[in-house]
C-alpha cells in the first residue's frame, strides 16, 4: 500500500536545496510532465473505484492505475494502487467513455522526483493548484500511522511546517477548486 503526505511549498529553491543535501538522496526524474485523467463509472456514486490514466510525456509512456475502494484511514493518505503499463492511452480513454465511465478531473503537473532511503520525494507543480511536495512510502495497512509520522518528520526536516501539510489528494483539491470557480 502506498502511504503519502503532501504539503504546499512556500520556498521552492530552499526546499530543493534541502532535499539535495540529504545524505544518499538520488534524483530520479527532472521536469517530467504528467497528465493524470481520473475517471469513475457513472454508477459509482461513492467513488469506490477510481481509474487513473497517467501520461508521461518525457518518456512517451502511459500507466493505467486502479485506485482500490476507499482510503485506508480517515484521511486521504493511504490507498491500494494497482498499476499496469498501457500502449495506447487515447484508445483506452475512448473505450472507458463508451462503457459508462465519466471524467472526475484532470491533474496536469510537472514532477521532479528523488529517492531517499525508502521514501519517494516528489515536487509537483500542479496547474491551477500550485507547487507541492509529496512524500510516499510503501507499507502495510497496520503501519499507516507510523509511516505518517516518519513522513511528517522528514517534511519537518526539509523545512515544511505542519500548517502546510495537506491530508487531501490532488483530486479532491481540484474538485474543490472547480466548485469554487462555478
Amino acid at each position: 500500500m502506498e502511504i503519502e503526505l503532501r504539503a504546499r511549498v512556500q520556498n521552492l529553491s530552499l526546499l530543493e536545496e534541502k532535499i539535495k543535501s540529504l545524505e544518499g538522496v538520488e534524483e530520479k526524474k527532472s521536469e517530467e510532465r504528467q497528465t493524470d485523467i481520473y475517471m469513475k463509472h457513472e454508477n459509482d456514486e461513492t467513488r469506490k473505484m477510481i481509474i487513473r490514466i497517467r501520461k508521461k510525456y518525457n518518456k512517451e509512456q502511459a500507466i493505467l492505475t486502479f485506485k482500490g475502494s476507499a482510503p485506508k484511514n480517515q484521511e486521504d493518505i493511504a490507498w491500494e494502487d494497482f498499476d499496469t503499463a498501457i500502449e495506447n492511452p487515447d484508445n483506452l480513454e475512448r473505450l472507458l467513455i463508451n462503457n459508462g465511465y465519466t471524467y472526475v478531473c484532470l491533474i496536469d503537473k510537472v514532477r521532479q522526483s528523488f529517492q531517499y532511503k525508502e521514501f519517494e520525494i516528489n515536487i509537483d507543480n500542479v496547474r491551477d493548484l500550485g507547487i507541492f511536495i509529496e512524500i510516499e512510502k510503501n507499507a502495510n495497512e497496520n503501519e499507516i500511522q507510523n509511516v505518517k509520522n516518519e513522513i511528517t518528520n522528514l517534511l519537518n526536516q526539509l523545512g515544511i511546517q505542519n500548517d502546510d501539510l495537506i491530508t487531501k489528494g490532488y483530486v479532491p483539491l481540484m474538485i474543490e477548486l472547480s466548485q469554487k470557480n462555478k
